[in-house]
Protein backbone atom coordinates (compact mmCIF):
# COMPACT_ATOMS: atom_id res chain seq x y z
CA UNK A 1 0.00 0.00 0.00
CA UNK A 2 1.32 3.32 -1.30
CA UNK A 3 0.28 6.84 0.41
CA UNK A 4 0.42 10.09 -0.48
CA UNK A 5 1.93 13.12 1.82
CA UNK A 6 -2.34 14.24 1.79
CA UNK A 7 -3.00 10.73 3.64
CA UNK A 8 -1.06 11.40 6.78
CA UNK A 9 -1.60 13.82 9.98
CA UNK A 10 1.01 14.72 12.47
CA UNK A 11 0.52 13.95 16.21
CA UNK A 12 1.56 16.94 19.44
CA UNK A 13 0.21 14.91 21.95
CA UNK A 14 -0.29 11.72 23.50
CA UNK A 15 -3.55 10.05 22.25
CA UNK A 16 -3.21 8.03 24.98
CA UNK A 17 -3.14 10.90 27.89
CA UNK A 18 -3.04 14.33 26.31
CA UNK A 19 0.45 15.49 27.30
CA UNK A 20 2.92 16.62 24.77
CA UNK A 21 5.94 15.14 26.52
CA UNK A 22 8.12 12.39 24.74
CA UNK A 23 11.27 10.97 23.55
CA UNK A 24 11.88 9.33 20.31
CA UNK A 25 12.19 5.74 20.51
CA UNK A 26 13.10 4.70 16.68
CA UNK A 27 12.09 6.02 13.31
CA UNK A 28 9.55 3.72 10.76
CA UNK A 29 8.78 3.92 7.15
CA UNK A 30 7.63 7.05 6.13
CA UNK A 31 10.13 9.68 8.30
CA UNK A 32 7.72 8.84 10.83
CA UNK A 33 9.39 9.15 14.99
CA UNK A 34 8.06 6.68 16.82
CA UNK A 35 7.73 8.35 20.61
CA UNK A 36 7.50 7.12 24.13
CA UNK A 37 5.05 9.60 26.13
CA UNK A 38 6.98 10.47 28.58
CA UNK A 39 3.77 10.66 31.59
CA UNK A 40 2.31 7.53 30.66
CA UNK A 41 4.78 5.54 28.79
CA UNK A 42 2.47 4.77 25.59
CA UNK A 43 4.33 4.48 22.36
CA UNK A 44 2.79 6.17 19.50
CA UNK A 45 3.83 7.37 16.15
CA UNK A 46 3.64 10.99 15.73
CA UNK A 47 3.25 10.67 11.58
CA UNK A 48 0.22 8.42 11.10
CA UNK A 49 -2.44 7.80 8.59
CA UNK A 50 -5.16 10.01 8.90
CA UNK A 51 -9.11 9.21 7.80
CA UNK A 52 -8.45 9.46 3.96
CA UNK A 53 -5.46 6.58 4.67
CA UNK A 54 -7.30 4.66 6.67
CA UNK A 55 -10.08 4.75 4.30
CA UNK A 56 -7.72 3.62 1.76
CA UNK A 57 -5.58 1.48 4.13
CA UNK A 58 -8.66 -0.80 5.13
CA UNK A 59 -10.40 -0.76 1.89
CA UNK A 60 -9.59 -3.64 0.79
CA UNK A 61 -7.73 -4.93 3.16
CA UNK A 62 -9.71 -8.91 3.76
CA UNK A 63 -8.73 -9.98 0.42
CA UNK A 64 -5.06 -7.65 -0.11
CA UNK A 65 -4.12 -8.90 3.00
CA UNK A 66 -5.96 -10.54 5.85
CA UNK A 67 -6.50 -13.83 3.43
CA UNK A 68 -3.81 -13.02 0.97
CA UNK A 69 -1.88 -15.86 2.91
CA UNK A 70 -2.88 -19.28 3.21
CA UNK A 71 -0.75 -20.40 5.79
CA UNK A 72 -1.43 -16.95 8.12
CA UNK A 73 -4.92 -17.49 7.39
CA UNK A 74 -4.53 -21.12 8.44
CA UNK A 75 -2.52 -19.54 11.78
CA UNK A 76 -5.54 -16.98 12.55
CA UNK A 77 -8.04 -19.92 12.56
CA UNK A 78 -5.96 -22.11 15.34
CA UNK A 79 -5.60 -18.62 17.53
CA UNK A 80 -9.02 -17.98 16.82
CA UNK A 81 -10.22 -21.40 18.31
CA UNK A 82 -7.42 -20.71 21.67
CA UNK A 83 -8.83 -17.03 22.38
CA UNK A 84 -12.07 -18.14 22.06
CA UNK A 85 -11.76 -20.95 24.32
CA UNK A 86 -9.92 -18.29 27.09
CA UNK A 87 -13.19 -15.99 27.03
CA UNK A 88 -16.11 -19.22 27.13
CA UNK A 89 -14.66 -20.56 29.94
CA UNK A 90 -15.23 -17.40 31.68
CA UNK A 91 -19.10 -16.43 30.62
CA UNK A 92 -21.91 -17.55 32.55
CA UNK A 93 -23.37 -20.04 30.17
CA UNK A 94 -27.32 -19.41 32.14
CA UNK A 95 -28.19 -17.15 30.05
CA UNK A 96 -28.33 -16.03 26.11
CA UNK A 97 -25.16 -14.00 25.44
CA UNK A 98 -24.99 -11.27 23.14
CA UNK A 99 -21.68 -10.44 21.87
CA UNK A 100 -20.46 -7.44 19.54
CA UNK A 101 -16.85 -7.44 18.37
CA UNK A 102 -15.37 -4.32 16.90
CA UNK A 103 -13.25 -4.72 13.94
CA UNK A 104 -14.49 -8.45 13.17
CA UNK A 105 -13.26 -8.13 9.52
CA UNK A 106 -15.09 -11.25 8.13
CA UNK A 107 -16.92 -12.57 10.76
CA UNK A 108 -14.54 -15.51 11.12
CA UNK A 109 -14.20 -15.47 15.10
CA UNK A 110 -17.66 -14.82 15.60
CA UNK A 111 -18.50 -17.77 13.76
CA UNK A 112 -17.06 -20.00 16.42
CA UNK A 113 -19.56 -18.02 18.99
CA UNK A 114 -22.30 -18.44 16.75
CA UNK A 115 -21.69 -22.20 16.51
CA UNK A 116 -22.05 -22.49 20.16
CA UNK A 117 -25.30 -20.55 20.75
CA UNK A 118 -24.21 -16.68 21.19
CA UNK A 119 -26.26 -13.61 19.43
CA UNK A 120 -23.15 -12.21 17.40
CA UNK A 121 -22.95 -8.34 16.13
CA UNK A 122 -20.21 -6.85 14.76
CA UNK A 123 -18.51 -3.57 13.76
CA UNK A 124 -15.83 -2.92 10.89
CA UNK A 125 -14.30 0.21 9.02
CA UNK A 126 -13.22 -1.68 6.30
CA UNK A 127 -15.88 -1.79 3.68
CA UNK A 128 -14.87 -4.98 2.01
CA UNK A 129 -14.93 -6.64 4.99
CA UNK A 130 -18.35 -5.12 6.31
CA UNK A 131 -20.19 -6.26 3.46
CA UNK A 132 -18.89 -9.73 3.97
CA UNK A 133 -19.67 -9.92 8.05
CA UNK A 134 -23.16 -8.92 6.85
CA UNK A 135 -24.23 -11.63 4.99
CA UNK A 136 -24.14 -13.62 8.60
CA UNK A 137 -24.75 -10.95 10.67
CA UNK A 138 -25.73 -7.97 11.95
CA UNK A 139 -23.05 -5.53 11.13
CA UNK A 140 -22.33 -1.58 11.36
CA UNK A 141 -19.82 0.09 9.23
CA UNK A 142 -18.20 2.75 10.05
CA UNK A 143 -16.18 4.31 12.89
CA UNK A 144 -17.23 2.77 16.34
CA UNK A 145 -17.11 5.93 18.48
CA UNK A 146 -19.27 7.35 15.95
CA UNK A 147 -21.79 4.79 15.68
CA UNK A 148 -25.96 4.53 16.73
CA UNK A 149 -26.15 1.23 18.21
CA UNK A 150 -29.08 1.18 20.65
CA UNK A 151 -28.41 -2.84 21.71
CA UNK A 152 -26.72 -3.82 24.79
CA UNK A 153 -23.93 -6.17 24.70
CA UNK A 154 -23.03 -9.25 27.50
CA UNK A 155 -19.52 -9.07 25.90
CA UNK A 156 -17.52 -6.86 23.87
CA UNK A 157 -14.19 -8.09 21.83
CA UNK A 158 -11.03 -5.78 20.68
CA UNK A 159 -9.00 -8.41 18.52
CA UNK A 160 -5.94 -7.10 17.38
CA UNK A 161 -7.88 -3.83 17.01
CA UNK A 162 -6.63 -1.61 19.66
CA UNK A 163 -3.60 -0.70 18.20
CA UNK A 164 -5.45 0.94 14.78
CA UNK A 165 -7.78 3.05 16.51
CA UNK A 166 -6.57 7.00 16.35
CA UNK A 167 -8.64 7.41 19.69
CA UNK A 168 -8.78 4.24 21.20
CA UNK A 169 -10.26 5.71 25.12
CA UNK A 170 -13.00 7.05 22.99
CA UNK A 171 -13.94 3.30 21.26
CA UNK A 172 -12.95 2.14 24.82
CA UNK A 173 -15.67 4.26 26.56
CA UNK A 174 -18.15 3.72 23.90
CA UNK A 175 -17.82 -0.45 24.71
CA UNK A 176 -18.41 0.56 28.19
CA UNK A 177 -21.55 2.46 27.46
CA UNK A 178 -22.75 -0.52 25.44
CA UNK A 179 -22.19 -3.08 27.94
CA UNK A 180 -24.15 -4.56 30.56
CA UNK A 181 -24.03 -4.66 34.08
CA UNK A 182 -21.68 -8.14 34.77
CA UNK A 183 -20.57 -8.31 31.15
CA UNK A 184 -17.28 -8.33 29.71
CA UNK A 185 -14.83 -6.39 27.28
CA UNK A 186 -12.14 -8.74 26.01
CA UNK A 187 -8.87 -7.23 24.56
CA UNK A 188 -7.26 -9.96 22.86
CA UNK A 189 -4.13 -10.66 19.95
CA UNK A 190 -2.41 -7.11 21.16
CA UNK A 191 0.90 -6.46 21.21
CA UNK A 192 2.43 -6.10 24.25
CA UNK A 193 4.83 -3.77 24.91
CA UNK A 194 6.42 -4.33 28.11
CA UNK A 195 7.37 -7.54 26.56
CA UNK A 196 11.08 -8.30 26.03
CA UNK A 197 10.93 -8.32 22.87
CA UNK A 198 9.51 -5.21 22.14
CA UNK A 199 11.80 -3.33 24.46
CA UNK A 200 14.89 -5.46 22.78
CA UNK A 201 13.50 -5.16 19.43
CA UNK A 202 12.38 -1.77 19.08
CA UNK A 203 11.52 -0.91 15.54
CA UNK A 204 12.25 -4.80 14.74
CA UNK A 205 9.82 -6.04 17.00
CA UNK A 206 6.92 -8.25 15.17
CA UNK A 207 4.50 -5.68 15.26
CA UNK A 208 6.24 -2.68 15.75
CA UNK A 209 4.12 1.03 16.09
CA UNK A 210 4.02 2.66 13.02
CA UNK A 211 2.12 4.59 10.60
CA UNK A 212 -0.84 1.92 10.41
CA UNK A 213 -0.37 0.67 13.96
CA UNK A 214 -0.74 3.51 15.62
CA UNK A 215 0.05 2.91 19.58
CA UNK A 216 1.73 0.42 21.32
CA UNK A 217 0.05 -0.45 24.87
CA UNK A 218 1.26 -2.60 27.86
CA UNK A 219 -0.94 -4.33 29.84
CA UNK A 220 -0.80 -1.57 32.58
CA UNK A 221 -2.27 1.41 30.59
CA UNK A 222 -5.66 -1.02 30.36
CA UNK A 223 -5.51 -2.36 34.07
CA UNK A 224 -5.46 1.19 35.06
CA UNK A 225 -8.06 3.05 32.88
CA UNK A 226 -10.04 0.39 33.70
CA UNK A 227 -9.55 0.38 37.67
CA UNK A 228 -10.78 4.33 36.95
CA UNK A 229 -13.99 3.03 35.10
CA UNK A 230 -15.08 0.72 37.28
CA UNK A 231 -14.30 -2.61 35.81
CA UNK A 232 -12.40 -5.19 37.27
CA UNK A 233 -9.34 -7.11 35.41
CA UNK A 234 -10.60 -11.23 35.80
CA UNK A 235 -8.02 -12.38 33.42
CA UNK A 236 -4.19 -12.07 32.20
CA UNK A 237 -2.74 -14.51 29.68
CA UNK A 238 -0.20 -14.18 26.92
CA UNK A 239 -0.12 -16.97 24.21
CA UNK A 240 2.62 -18.41 23.36
CA UNK A 241 3.72 -22.31 23.10
CA UNK A 242 0.33 -23.08 22.43
CA UNK A 243 0.08 -20.90 18.94
CA UNK A 244 1.08 -22.05 15.73
CA UNK A 245 3.65 -19.69 15.68
CA UNK A 246 5.88 -20.86 18.31
CA UNK A 247 9.28 -22.67 17.16
CA UNK A 248 10.41 -22.25 21.05
CA UNK A 249 14.34 -23.30 20.50
CA UNK A 250 14.69 -21.36 16.98
CA UNK A 251 12.61 -18.11 18.77
CA UNK A 252 15.37 -18.47 21.77
CA UNK A 253 18.48 -18.60 19.13
CA UNK A 254 17.39 -15.66 17.28
CA UNK A 255 16.58 -13.60 20.71
CA UNK A 256 20.26 -14.57 21.97
CA UNK A 257 21.66 -13.38 18.23
CA UNK A 258 19.84 -9.80 19.04
CA UNK A 259 21.40 -9.90 22.51
CA UNK A 260 24.73 -10.58 21.38
CA UNK A 261 24.25 -7.41 18.75
CA UNK A 262 22.76 -5.54 21.18
CA UNK A 263 25.75 -5.86 23.60
CA UNK A 264 28.24 -5.35 20.70
CA UNK A 265 26.61 -1.80 19.88
CA UNK A 266 25.23 -3.17 16.50
CA UNK A 267 22.31 -2.78 14.43
CA UNK A 268 19.79 -5.82 14.90
CA UNK A 269 18.75 -5.97 11.16
CA UNK A 270 16.42 -8.76 11.72
CA UNK A 271 12.31 -9.21 13.06
CA UNK A 272 11.74 -10.19 16.21
CA UNK A 273 10.49 -14.18 16.23
CA UNK A 274 7.15 -15.07 18.20
CA UNK A 275 8.26 -15.06 22.09
CA UNK A 276 6.47 -14.93 25.66
CA UNK A 277 4.89 -11.69 26.64
CA UNK A 278 4.45 -10.75 23.06
CA UNK A 279 1.10 -10.43 22.21
CA UNK A 280 -2.01 -9.94 25.66
CA UNK A 281 -5.36 -11.17 26.54
CA UNK A 282 -6.85 -9.27 28.54
CA UNK A 283 -10.39 -9.56 30.08
CA UNK A 284 -12.50 -7.23 31.88
CA UNK A 285 -16.19 -7.39 33.84
CA UNK A 286 -18.49 -4.79 34.44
Amino acid sequence: MEFAEKDFEMLDRCPWCGSNRFKTEYETNYNCEVVKCIDCNVLFAQKRINKTGLEKYWKNYLSQVHVADEILTEQREHMYRLEYDLIDNLIDKNKQNKILDVGCSSGKFLDLFNDNGYQCYGVEFGEEAAKEASKKYKVWYGVFSDLDIQEKFDLIIFRGVIQYIPNPKKYLEKAISLLNEGGYIYITSTPNMDSYCSKLFKGKFKLPVSITDFTGFTPTHFIEYFKTMNLKKIEEHYFYKETPYANVEEDILLVAKAIELKKQNKRIDFKSPPFWDNMMSLVFKK
